[in-house]
């Protein structure tokens, strides 16, 4: 299915790469005159410090073993120049190597290529540009090189600015060169049925084009590869008992390859990458909103989730399939570690609810904020106080793309993720909103029993002890920070690992130590304390008895309800802020989520709680 999908978006793409030809950075240019009476001009075209690099589209294909053989007209420095490599002076300077080991396989692959394009040059007799290449063989005599120039470094041959290995010439001699190699043995029959196209035709021994682009890939990563006796079937190794023919097999590769080269068809994930594309190239998925999620995008994608019938491509698209594979990397073997096809507007739908169900409330701007995939998974990794982020080395493996695949299946995130995070938030005490909406698509997508509780916004009449619990946390610390503006290490950083697991304790004592930070607020303001004293009883109120312990859901909730307790404070005080610069009187509630105006004398230790 996967290789299927592959050769019918090849087949549909305009701006197809020829067969066996790949993107690749060039280094130097060898621009030969089609006059014949001018020295070949070698053009450097590495490119500078922030500069990008210049690719093109140049024959490629796999090659191995103790001669691996040329590429047609571009290849590396060592075929088409003889350069032996680079090596350190003893003045620590590199030159070209003199050994002649070096020399000796320099020599020897720049034979191959000169017996290739010479080949290609006499079966062309009436292309010019042949004659042109021809002739600069026949002078060409590599014994020097530019300095800079190193063996590996991709060298092509141009004729008056022609790239000559995009004549179409070049690319039916350099294909069918590739299949005559690619398609068995000679003397052996490889006629047989294609388990992709159903047609019958020649078959491949191994796919032509090895697969570029993966973490960690190597030179000759292979997307089917069996050449071990455990991967045999009925004995038969390699393409042998998986018939895939030559059409089929070098258009999926080559497909894939050209998805993994352009950045609006793939993302890196880790170690994986993954990989999307439709059955109509021109249909629009708006796949690249989970790696940067805009507004305006989400804002359509969540109203088509609750209209799924509005919208000007609700219909139009039922017949075009959204495809998307998820790729790593074992041993140069290539492993799909996932793959969906789904209908453009059910992967809209998922999308939307992706959005809806990770979405956090932003109470300072009053705005709902939506996260990136990759942002999501870095929230659980440890936070680094010192350095003030996150540490991208602790993140869970395989954890983006996880987080991806349950984006596009609709699916709960990995089971492991909640208790993971919870352990980080008990250790570093860190909550951002992107921890907090990774939290609640955790509880959103794996419990059905607080649906209510997993909203964006607070809840003030949920009666959950873990949620209660967690506002009553956020009610106590914003006191503190009320009476003392600029206290240095907070309540929740010294409590909170205790108070999530066994809150009974905690906040019963942190609500005794609370009335002298009630008193200093009254001498400042008495409606404000009045009006905080009657929000924190309201919500004791809200309970029968505080809870001696926690379950692992239970207190998730508790960093949810504090978190929201946060953000509706955070909102409260930024309309108290609009009210101050208006000139109105606050009123009592507006008092109590104010901003505390810090002043000099203020104590930044507090030992009124212990």
């Amino acid at each position: 299915m996967l290789l299927h999908s592959l050769v019918q978006h090849a087949e549909s793409r305009q701006d197809a790469v020829p067969d066996y030809y790949q993107q690749r950075q060039i280094m130097w240019q060898i621009d030969l005159s089609s006059a014949g009476n001018t020295e070949p001009l070698i053009i450097d075209l590495r490119p500078a410090k922030g500069e990008e690099r210049r690719t093109v589209t140049a024959p490629y294909t796999g090659r191995s073993g103790k001669n691996p053989p040329p590429f047609l007209l571009a290849d590396s420095a060592l075929y088409v120049l003889a350069h032996p490599g680079l090596v350190k002076s003893p003045d620590e300077e590199k030159v070209p190597s003199t050994s002649p080991k070096d020399i000796s396989k320099a020599r020897e692959r720049h034979a191959a290529y000169r017996d290739m394009v010479t080949s290609w040059c006499n079966e062309h007799p009436d292309l010019p540009q042949a004659h042109t290449v021809a002739a600069w063989l026949g002078i060409c005599t590599p014994d020097h090189w530019p300095d800079g120039m190193d063996q590996g470094h991709l060298v092509a041959i141009s004729v008056d600015g022609q790239w000559i290995h995009d004549l179409p010439q070049a690319q039916h001699w350099w294909a069918n060169k590739v299949k005559s190699t690619k398609s068995g043995k000679p003397g052996k029959s490889q006629e047989g049925f294609c388990l992709v196209c159903g047609q019958t035709g020649s078959l491949l021994s191994t796919l032509p084009v090895p697969i570029k682009g993966l973490p960690n890939s190597g030179m000759n990563t292979q997307l089917i590869c069996l050449n071990q006796p455990a991967h045999y079937r009925a004995g038969i190794k390699q393409l042998g008992a998986t018939p895939v023919c030559v059409r089929c097999g070098t258009k999926a590769a080559t497909a894939l390859n050209t998805l993994l080269a352009d950045p609006e068809h793939h993302t890196r994930a880790g170690d994986s990458a993954i990989v999307w594309w439709t059955r109509n190239p021109t249909a629009e998925t708006d796949m690249w909103t989970l790696d940067n999620p805009d507004p305006t995008e989400v804002a359509q994608l969540i109203d088509g989730l609750n209209h799924p019938h509005k919208g000007r491509d609700a219909l139009a698209a039922l017949d075009d399939a959204f495809h998307a594979t998820t790729l790593r990397v074992n041993t140069n073997r290539v492993i799909v570690a996932d793959w969906i096809t789904i209908p453009v507007p059910e992967l809209k739908q998922r999308l939307g609810a992706w959005f809806t169900d990770q979405q956090t409330w932003d109470g300072w701007n009053n705005t709902y904020v939506y996260w990136s995939v990759w942002r999501l998974a870095l929230s659980g990794a440890r936070w680094d106080k010192r350095k003030n982020k996150y540490i991208d080395t602790t993140v869970p493996k395989h954890l983006q793309a996880d987080l991806a695949k349950a984006a596009l299946h609709g699916t709960p995130p990995p089971a492991h993720i909640l208790p993971v995070l919870m352990q980080r938030i008990r250790a570093d005490h860190h909550i951002d909103r992107p921890r907090i909406a990774l939290l609640r698509l955790a509880l959103t997508r794996t419990t059905t029993r607080h649906k209510e509780l997993c909203v964006p916004r607070l809840n003030t009449e949920s009666t959950e002890p873990g949620y209660v619990c967690g506002r009553i946390m956020a009610m106590l610390e914003a006191i503190q920070r009320k009476a003392m503006p600029k206290v240095n290490t907070t309540i929740t950083d010294k409590y909170l690992t205790t108070a999530v697991v066994s809150p009974r304790a905690v906040l019963t004592r942190l609500r005794l130590g609370a009335r002298p930070h009630l008193r200093t607020i009254a001498r400042k303001s008495e409606p404000a304390a009045r009006a905080m004293e009657n929000r924190m009883r309201e919500a004791f109120d809200l309970l029968d008895a505080l809870p001696a312990h926690l379950n692992a859901e239970q207190q998730a909730l508790f960093i949810l309800g504090y978190e929201h307790q946060r953000a509706h404070s955070a909102r409260a005080a930024a309309e108290a802020i609009k009210a101050r610069e208006a000139g109105k009187e606050l009123a009592d509630d507006q008092a109590a989520d104010a901003l505390p105006e810090a002043t000099e004398d203020t104590n930044t230790t507090d030992n009124t709680l212990w």
